[in-house]
């Protein structure tokens, strides 16, 4: 595939991996007592977690990987050129940023849940979004991303353009089919389910990335889906609850 679209999407991927390693080594050492610290489970976590975080990333940046398509060359690094490209990349961070926000304060919530006996996540989901939004006001939490997210984007800023110029548009189009080949292999054959050494673990929650495996649920429907969806007619059935 051409240089020109790897260096174009080359920013929006050191930043997408880079807070996703961030994000997970601090979830790691505040949940140090519950992670399998086995040379050989780490490895294949973190293996897990690039995966995931590539495929989860692939989707993501399709609108902008399609903007690169229809580009005409004459606009390349023009002005609007740089306008769009930094605007996308601000999206991105401060969705990705969002993302990985959310994950962090989900988990410390439900660690104070745990803390006090009240380990049944299922039957506390309330619990935790009302707490949720009284220890997080809605507007100082996204405005506190979207400042980080601007301090992101302006030093990054000097990064997002490529003085290589595009390919013809024919080259341009093949390139996006192919990209788009390779999304659709990534979404037939990559199953978290599969990959996890242990689903039950708390590294497997690690390795998986949090937009992943929100597409992974409700587009896949994994076993974790269906077990939310189920939960009221299982406790029923069994009168105990589950855990997920």
């Amino acid at each position: 595939m051409n240089s020109f679209l790897i260096r174009r999407l080359l920013p929006f991927f050191v930043f997408a991996v880079s807070i996703e390693l961030v994000v997970t080594l601090y979830m790691a050492i505040s949940n140090f007592g519950e992670i399998d610290w086995n040379l050989l489970t780490l490895c294949k976590d973190l293996g897990i977690l690039l995966l995931t975080t590539i495929v989860s990333f692939l989707f993501m940046i399709v609108p902008y990987v399609i903007y690169l398509t229809i580009l005409p060359q004459k606009l390349q690094n023009g002005r609007l050129d740089k306008i769009l490209t930094v605007l996308a990349y601000f999206g991105f961070v401060f969705l990705t940023c969002l993302e990985e926000a959310s994950s962090v304060i989900f988990q410390k919530e439900f660690n104070i849940l745990k803390e006090t006996g009240n380990a049944e996540y299922i039957d506390k989901a309330q619990e935790i979004i009302i707490s949720i939004h009284q220890s997080y006001p809605l507007f100082t939490f996204l405005s506190l991303i979207a400042a980080f997210s601007l301090v992101i984007t302006w030093i990054s800023r000097g990064f997002l353009l490529a003085e290589r110029p595009a390919p013809h548009f024919a080259k341009r189009l093949f390139h996006l089919v192919i990209y788009a080949l390779v999304c659709v292999l990534a979404f037939m054959n990559i199953d978290i389910e599969k990959l996890e050494t242990n689903p039950d673990s708390f590294n497997s929650r690690l390795s998986e990335e949090g937009t992943y495996g929100l597409f992974n649920s409700f587009v896949k429907k994994n076993s974790r889906l269906m077990l939310l969806r189920n939960y009221p007619q299982n406790k029923n059935k069994t009168g105990n609850t589950c855990n997920v």
